[in-house]
């Protein structure tokens, strides 16, 4: 296989997006699947296309108008030497490679794979720009979505049945604390002054319910037994707000995985308060580290947590679930604590590797 793949979400990009389709893009080319990446960044002013091992890199630059954007990033698209040799295009994250995708599937005849994440479709499909996203779905020869939810969505709304779910990994051995974690992580836990940390991690947007979780939390009885901690890109907004609520709260910058190892190391609860999401990286990564999973009941978190097994669902627009679940989880004693937490563990553990989220898609592109 020979796949040009087509996105906005790729490394130097920050969040989950970018950290997903680089683990994808580093699997298929270690199961001998070559990858040209096309990236649309506003990071690089120029077209540019780099040979890396298995494939290219190509920066394509984000123009003030999406329109004079497209037009150019078809004619620069059309014009690389290896498209003769492609045997799909792959689109992965963004309203720019979902509009262009299907349009050059058709032109250079090659079969379009639509990879489903999370925003493209829950707020794409309500935007102004929903029939670019209806287009690709309609004239995808795969669907791949990280949830059970949004493959049933997409499969009533699409004439074909060929939507897939297929589910993230993680690799928990890469989320182990080394020696040099030792120290930072011994100094979080002394910043939280005995109170009991739980943590919020990524880009924590208006739709990661934050705002939400942490007012409901301010009417939280033991409140005073706890810090909040959050951890990555927040607006001064909201941050305020935050700010004016009786709680405990730190704040801290947005952090890389070496960063993120000591911080899932020194709390013991994480929480994913989405009104809507995919399958968070965050979600795999608290479990990679035996944190409780306090996570809201929608999209790919509920096909992870088995709530008051391995973990707590609930619903984010019900605000007495996760009071009724604040007060469960602070009436567990350590053992159970630690019970839950090693399940939700070995779960990922086995049932969630790298391995198996690659060999889903190459047992449906290589039947």
């Amino acid at each position: 296989m020979n796949v040009l793949l087509i996105t906005q979400n790729y490394p130097p990009n920050k969040g989950g997006m970018a950290v997903s389709c680089d683990r994808l893009v580093r699997n298929f080319k270690r199961n001998g699947i070559q990858v040209h990446v096309v990236h649309f960044t506003n990071r690089k002013k120029k077209f540019n296309t780099d040979t890396v091992v298995k494939g290219t890199y190509s920066a394509v630059p984000i123009e003030r108008s999406e329109e004079f954007t497209l037009s150019l990033a078809s004619e620069f698209i059309q014009q690389l030497p290896f498209l003769d040799s492609l045997t799909h295009i792959g689109v992965f994250g963004g309203n720019l490679p979902l509009n262009i995708g299907p349009i050059l599937s058709k032109w250079i005849q090659k079969p379009l794979i639509t990879f489903i994440r999370g925003n493209d479709f829950d707020e794409g499909i309500f935007s102004k720009k929903r029939n670019h996203l209806l287009y690709a779905l309609e004239n995808s020869r795969y669907i791949f979505t990280v949830t059970k939810e949004k493959r049933e969505k997409i499969d009533s709304l699409v004439s074909h049945s060929n939507t897939y779910f297929t589910q993230n990994g993680i690799n928990v051995d890469l989320w182990k604390p080394a020696k040099s974690h030792l120290k930072s992580i011994e100094g979080l836990k002394q910043s939280f002054n005995s109170k009991i940390p739980i943590a919020f991690v990524g880009q924590l947007k208006a739709k990661k319910g934050v705002i939400n979780f942490v007012e409901t939390f301010a009417r939280f009885p033991y409140k005073k037994d706890y810090v909040l901690c959050l951890i990555g890109d927040l607006d001064e907004e909201t941050k305020t707000h935050i700010l004016n609520l009786d709680i405990n709260v730190q704040f801290y910058a947005f952090a890389n995985q070496n960063e993120l190892i000591s911080f899932y190391n020194a709390v013991g609860i994480v929480a994913i308060p989405s009104f809507y999401d995919g399958m968070p990286n965050v979600l795999l990564e608290a479990a990679a580290t035996k944190n409780i999973v306090i996570g809201a009941n929608v999209g790919g978190i509920k096909d992870v947590i088995s709530t008051k097994e391995d973990g707590f669902l609930f619903n984010p627009l019900q605000a007495n679930e996760l009071l009724d679940i604040l007060l469960q989880i602070h009436k567990m004693t350590p053992s159970e604590k630690e019970q839950m937490c090693d399940a939700l563990f070995q779960k990922i553990k086995t049932n969630y590797t790298e391995e198996i989220e690659i060999s889903n898609y190459i047992n449906i592109l290589k039947p």
